[in-house]
């Protein structure tokens, strides 16, 4: 990386929203802190300062009511967790089966989702720091401070959300458009028929990650709208948005069937070549208009996609010429159908560089959307919602068990060893343990390697310096840095823990190394304990439930084709339904997809079924992107009437995709038709082809050179269409067919 990329990544870093939450916290206690030693009374500064901190993992910016109700449930959570285990704090014995009920119960309430668990994370913390006592010996005063404190705190940080609304939506919107940019990116490589198995893998991945970023939009731009709505400033960001989405469904849609791009790579490798330069354009304008949103850049007219588009038109132009004909007339129907694709995405991107070019204009935008609001996905929090997770087959219920016997078993550890600071055991476990083994293992590893750098490089800083401001201020700033890094660098984030924690106690303690050393010692059996009670304690591993995400993909897939079929039908406005369908399936692909990337991460003893999950995940993703390509299709050209036969081959497809379930034991029953035949539908698309062949014959024999528009787009829909329907039904034949199917075993 050169010194320009690292001063690009610096500046983006101490611009992001991270960053500022991280100093605003960190000046936030230390003002608290400071001002208590100034006046001698430095336990109340503690408490007040553990009030902000307890808050802090809370604030995320979303929905400001949703973002409230974190925050003060973290905070009533905290404090009430604090007054409880300071009124037990009598034989440990005894406490021992009241803290696993008080720790089960917090785990749990991470059912409702993800800001649920950051809650759950309040709590959590709130028991490990009872364990520190911070507070002296006057409970009912301390938890008094932690209330101001964190009320402080929330009031400070909405203050900051108030002044800069758009920030992040800014910076999620950028990061978007740079993920998108990639993916364009990793699709121009699939042509490398060799290595297309690691591209798919990794498209598998950054589909995750891109899906996450939508579902955050979504909550950002949609769900604040009452509050931003008005602004046109803010309508035209859900304009980008909605325009962000198209693309990557544009970039899902081709290339679908591999063997015809593969054909044609091997008949035309200009072609190929033409397409893969323009894919990389088209990233290289994504990134351009990502910085736009995170770096602030200028976005500058370019005309080299628009010079890229017409020479792929000359290509098709000169194979054409130059390719013996009428055989090569199916080649030519494939070339201009990827050139429309290509031109649906470019016109997508001119309408995002459009609309930046005005984001700040005063004139009223319309959005065109009725019940936008449809598209955020709604957290139920109603307690049916504990009572139906309240059994062993839950990952959330299993996990809660879990965490509680395991953080039992450091607490006797602890005591038993009569460890210095055995509380730090417990805040191991509580940090890095995860429902699932493949991400507690990383954050055990990351744990570990964080602190030992961090503990040497804080060893060798107090051998040399001697100065405790120094200690103070690479304490703060270790603070601001570790928060920060908490979300996107797990490793950085441990390790500057391990300097705050060194630099503090150093303080206290003149005796640095032993802090260091029992720091170390409490990192790795609390890392060791939360392996040992993740494999073996009511382990929940991803193979055993996959199951149920594999049927949903299936389900949102259905729910997908029978929206685009019911469009080709009406032809009309296009519906949120249609919409909601998309948005459903690409967010279940993409659980799919981390579902399969949780199952590799097991132990080689538990992945028995995984050629099975990876044949499932790749013909779910292959279903879905020919499906985008056949809605994106019908939804950019004029077609005509959809025919019976198109609903013979729908028939087929979903009875084939009924019998994937039932081996999947999901018992459904789908509506559908067999009247005619497959045969019956292909005969009928043959002949339709061939009409259409016969009367462009007719053309070149009356001295028509050039197809007339009409008859070239009725060529490319029956071609397109066709392929399409018979892909898909090749697909989900496929999946009727794993043979292999993915087995489900009782979870207790």
């Amino acid at each position: 990386m050169d010194f320009q990329s690292l001063k690009i990544h610096f500046l983006r870093y101490v611009s992001g929203t991270d960053f500022s939450k991280a100093v605003i916290l960190a000046f936030d206690m230390v003002l608290k802190v400071s001002v208590a030693y100034y006046f001698d009374a430095v336990p109340i500064g503690i408490s007040l300062a553990l009030g902000s901190f307890l808050v802090a993992p809370s604030d995320v910016v979303g929905n400001l009511k949703h973002r409230l109700l974190g925050m003060f449930s973290a905070l009533f959570l905290g404090v009430s967790i604090t007054l409880l285990l300071a009124f037990l704090n009598f034989n440990i014995w005894l406490s021992l089966p009241i803290y696993f009920v008080i720790i089960f119960g917090i785990a749990y309430i991470s059912t409702y989702g993800f800001r649920a668990s950051l809650v759950t994370f309040t709590g959590l913390i709130a028991f490990v720091l009872a364990f520190a006592k911070l507070g002296g010996d006057d409970i009912l005063l301390h938890v008094t401070l932690i209330t101001l404190g964190g009320l402080w705190f929330i009031l400070i940080s909405s203050i900051y959300w108030l002044l800069r609304p758009e920030k992040h939506q800014e910076l999620l919107l950028g990061e978007t458009a740079q993920l998108t940019s990639e993916f364009l990116s990793i699709r121009s490589k699939l042509g490398d028929k060799e290595n297309r198995e690691n591209w798919l893998k990794e498209q598998f991945n950054l589909q995750i990650k891109i899906n996450e970023l939508h579902e955050s939009l979504r909550e950002n731009l949609i769900g604040n709208r009452k509050s931003s709505g008005k602004s046109n400033s803010s309508r035209r960001k859900i304009l980008v948005f909605i325009e962000l989405v198209d693309i990557l469904e544009i970039s899902i849609a081709h290339p679908v069937n591999f063997e015809k791009v593969d054909e044609l790579n091997k008949e035309y490798p200009e072609m190929i070549e033409a397409i893969e330069n323009l894919l990389h354009l088209m990233s290289k304008r994504l990134t351009e208009i990502s910085e736009f949103f995170i770096d602030g850049k200028t976005l500058k007219t370019n005309s080299e996609i628009v010079n890229k588009l017409n020479h792929l038109d000359h290509l098709i132009e000169t194979y054409k010429e130059t390719a013996p004909y009428p055989a090569s007339r199916s080649m030519v129907l494939l070339m201009r159908n990827l050139l429309s694709y290509e031109y649906n995405r470019h016109e997508k991107i001119q309408s995002i560089e459009r609309i930046l070019g005005a984001i700040n204009d005063r004139n009223k935008v319309s959005l065109g959307h009725k019940k936008i609001e449809q598209f955020i996905t709604p957290t139920d929090y109603s307690f049916s919602i504990l009572k139906e997770n309240f059994s062993l087959s839950s990952t959330i219920f299993r996990h809660s068990l879990r965490l509680a016997i395991v953080m039992i078993i450091g607490i006797l550890v602890g005591n038993f060893f009569h460890l210095q600071n055995s509380y730090w055991i417990l805040l191991t476990i509580v940090v890095i343990m995860r429902p699932n083994y493949g991400l507690t293992k990383e954050r055990s590893k990351h744990r570990i390697i964080g602190t030992l750098i961090g503990g040497a490089i804080a060893l060798g800083m107090v051998l040399i310096i001697e100065n405790p401001w120094i200690y103070v201020c690479f304490g703060v700033l270790s603070l601001i840095l570790a928060i920060s890094m908490l979300q996107k660098n797990y490793v950085g984030a441990a390790t500057f823990i391990t300097l705050m924690v060194v630099f503090l106690y150093t303080l206290i303690q003149p005796n640095a190394v032993n802090v260091i050393q029992y720091r170390i010692i409490d990192t790795v059996i609390g890392a060791v304990l939360v392996i040992i009670g993740n494999k073996f304690i009511l382990p929940a591993w991803e193979h055993l439930a996959i199951e149920n995400t594999i049927v949903n993909a299936i389900e949102k897939n259905i729910a997908y084709l029978k929206e685009i079929d019911s469009y080709y039908h009406n032809k009309e406005k296009l519906s949120n339904s249609y919409k909601l369908a998309r948005k459903e399936a690409f967010l279940a692909i993409g659980n799919l997809s981390a579902a399969f990337q949780r199952t590799s991460q097991e132990p080689k003893s538990n992945q028995k079924q995984y050629p099975s999950i990876y044949r499932y995940t790749v013909l779910n993703y292959t279903f879905l992107s020919s499906l985008a390509s056949l809605g994106t299709f019908i939804r950019t050209h004029k077609t005509t009437e959809a025919s019976i036969y198109f609903e013979t081959y729908v028939n087929h497809i979903l009875k084939n995709l009924e019998v994937a379930m039932e081996k999947l034991n999901k018992n459904v029953k789908l509506d559908y038709d067999e009247k005619l035949s497959l045969d019956d539908a292909e005969k009928f698309l043959h002949t339709e082809n061939k009409k259409l062949h016969t009367i462009r014959d007719q053309e070149i024999k009356d001295g028509y050179r050039e197809i007339s528009s009409d008859l070239r787009v009725k060529m490319q829909e029956v071609q397109l269409i066709s392929e399409q329907l018979k892909w898909l039904h090749q697909v989900s034949l496929n999946l009727r067919n794993i043979k292999n199917k993915v087995s489900y075993e009782r979870l207790f």
